[in-house]
């Protein structure tokens, strides 16, 4: 097996598995100015161009601002996994108190109170598209002479003012993880062209498909060839603070596949050092025939034997069937996109092989189990009895799977200290980033739901209610607020498997309860007691509520937080907390030891 395995080293080829998407907007026909010649052309030029490196391209035209923001909202949504995403706009933009906007085709602009209804401001887009992917990649052929801006500030304001607003601006903003490239440099207005495309759209056509060139270098062509097309009269201007190497087009020879093994592997080096199943999948997502699989496999299967193992209090060498309990095992399989098909083929391949599944029903029995243990057994990885994605491939099946969009995400069982610098280079959700940076030094675990980041935090050091809502919003999010009932359940998931986020209390050899991380929910000073005047920390209402029977009920007229709570009325002091997910109102005299923020 292992000789096999070196032979698939040498002789494979990297595989990029990039998933890259392009959203083109080319605005000629505007209802209140000339019509410009080239914008809708040039988005034809740069789509033909995107789609022959492998782009998923929406190409739009002659739009106004709502309907820009409607297409590219639903754009957003069909390919929020993107790991690149590409926007280019060609038409009319304008700069209003130092940012830049898109102009709709319905636009006007006969007072300051338009901009907003009459155009979209790009830095709002750019956030949305740093959102979307681990990289944006964002053209803007905006400059062209637009009399629409230039009546608007004659109308409105004095002749320097217009004078100085010609253009556009040069960006005031701070982005992460984005390459926004204007056609034309600050005060300067792009050219429409002399034939059927502008010189900056024939530029990006020209040199986009040139292989082995790092983006940025690639750009420094585009710069030249429309300075040199103008005679100086445009330059272009790109702001970067992309953190990865980009490369629009790898060749199939040497160099393309050393540059392809070499981005390979950096996530496999920043997914050992994370060493999280989180990690693990994502590389895999990223690289599925990539030359590190089968290591980046053996390292997620025996991750997750040490997960299961811990679960059931046991070492990885005593794992089997009967040590892991259904809950944990179907948990594993419903987040792996298990579904009752794939349940009838592992049981159908099993029974082939000669390990007696029994009945090939689809439902995960103990029989079942059994064989998929022993199974694994032979295969030498860990002999759990759960299916893993190696078990699952070594019977030769490929998976239906779910929509990824309908599985909440959770990084890790356990809270644990994250390196910013190594979540950057796996994760691609800014916000999550940046809010990990905020919290560096503090054990956490990260979940994504229904397009929300949530972080639960373990602080030993019992922090001030005030101090956890401020650092709340330092990381760009507030205590977490919990609206139905599927969001209180992923919270709970979030944050159930870790014992040091819930404080065990006992009577006499009993344990008695659970208290678990606060949450987004107080009373007002003042309130009628004990249900009066509960409010989330951002104001929303109080629609969905979970608490424990009898609660809240203001024990020694104290109470005015909420918390995850479990009554636990069985066992002795060391027996496991299975903690519920209820809440329950508490007192605050010792402050926060753990709470969850939400970042929208």
């Amino acid at each position: 097996m292992r000789f096999l395995f070196v032979l698939f080293l040498v002789l494979a080829t990297p595989s990029w598995a990039e998933k890259r998407v392009a959203f083109l907007v080319g605005n000629s026909n505007y209802e209140h100015a000339p019509a410009l010649a080239n914008p809708i052309r040039d988005t034809i030029l740069i789509a033909e161009t995107l789609t022959g490196l492998g782009f998923e391209v929406t190409q739009r035209s002659d739009l106004n601002r709502e309907q820009i923001g409607r297409e590219l909202s639903a754009f957003l949504r069909r390919t929020s996994d993107a790991d690149v995403t590409l926007f280019y706009f060609a038409g009319h933009g304008m700069q209003y108190e130092g940012r830049n906007y898109l102009i709709g085709t319905n636009a006007e602009l006969q007072s300051e109170l338009d901009i907003d209804g009459e155009a979209l401001q790009l830095d709002k887009i750019v956030r949305l598209l740093e959102r979307n992917s681990r990289a944006a990649l964002v053209f803007v052929d905006a400059c062209r002479n637009n009399p629409l801006a230039d009546r608007f500030y004659a109308e409105n304001f004095s002749e320097t003012r217009a004078a100085v607003n010609r253009g556009l601006a040069a960006l005031q903003s701070t982005f992460q993880g984005s390459m926004i490239t204007f056609s034309a440099s600050p005060g300067q207005v792009a050219y429409d062209g002399k034939g059927e495309n502008s010189p900056f759209a024939l530029a990006l056509a020209r040199h986009f498909p040139t292989e082995n060139l790092e983006v940025l270098s690639l750009m420094k062509r585009v710069i030249r060839d429309v300075k040199v097309d103008t005679d100086d009269r445009q330059i272009p201007m790109v702001t970067n603070d992309l953190t990865d190497e980009i490369y629009l087009k790898l060749g199939e020879g040497g160099t393309g596949n050393a540059l392809l093994l070499q981005q390979e592997q950096a996530l496999f080096d920043a997914a050992s050092d994370l060493n999280s199943l989180r990690a693990w999948n994502i590389f895999l997502e990223r690289y599925p025939n990539g030359l590190m699989r089968e290591m980046a496999l053996a390292a997620q299967e025996a991750l997750q034997a040490e997960q299961i193992a811990a679960g059931a209090g046991l070492g990885v060498a005593d794992l089997g069937p009967q040590a892991v309990e259904q809950d944990t095992a179907q948990d594993i399989e419903t987040k792996l996109g298990l579904s009752s098909e794939d349940n009838r083929k592992v049981q159908a391949a099993l029974n082939d092989l000669g390990y007696n599944a029994g009945p090939v029903d689809g439902v995960m029995g103990s029989r079942t189990r059994r064989a998929i243990a022993n199974y694994q057994q032979a295969l030498g990885i860990p002999s759990t009895g759960v299916v893993s994605q190696g078990t699952a491939e070594a019977l030769g099946l490929s998976l239906s799977g779910t929509e990824k969009s309908e599985q909440p995400v959770v990084s890790s069982r356990d809270a644990r200290r994250y390196d910013p610098a190594l979540i950057a280079k796996v994760e691609s959700d800014k916000r999550l980033i940046k809010a990990l940076d905020v919290l560096a030094g503090k054990e956490v675990i990260y979940g994504f739901f229904e397009g929300r980041v949530y972080i639960a935090i373990l602080n030993w050091s019992h922090m001030a209610w005030d101090k956890a809502v401020a650092l709340s919003e330092r990381a760009g999010g507030h205590l977490v607020t919990i609206t139905s009932r599927r969001e209180n359940d992923f919270v709970y998931n979030l944050i159930r498997g870790d014992d040091r986020l819930w404080i065990k209390g006992t009577v006499g050899t009993r344990l008695s309860e659970a208290i678990g991380p606060n949450i987004g929910l107080y009373q007002k000073p003042g309130s009628r007691e004990p249900a009066g005047g509960w409010v989330w920390v951002t104001g929303e209402p109080l629609a969905y509520t979970n608490w424990k029977g009898s609660n809240p009920d203001n024990y020694a007229n104290r109470e005015h937080h909420a918390i995850f709570y479990n009554n636990a009325p069985y066992g002795g002091p060391s027996a496991r907390v299975e903690p519920a997910p209820v809440w329950n109102d508490i007192g605050q005299r010792d402050g926060v030891r753990s709470f969850i923020i939400e970042i929208e």
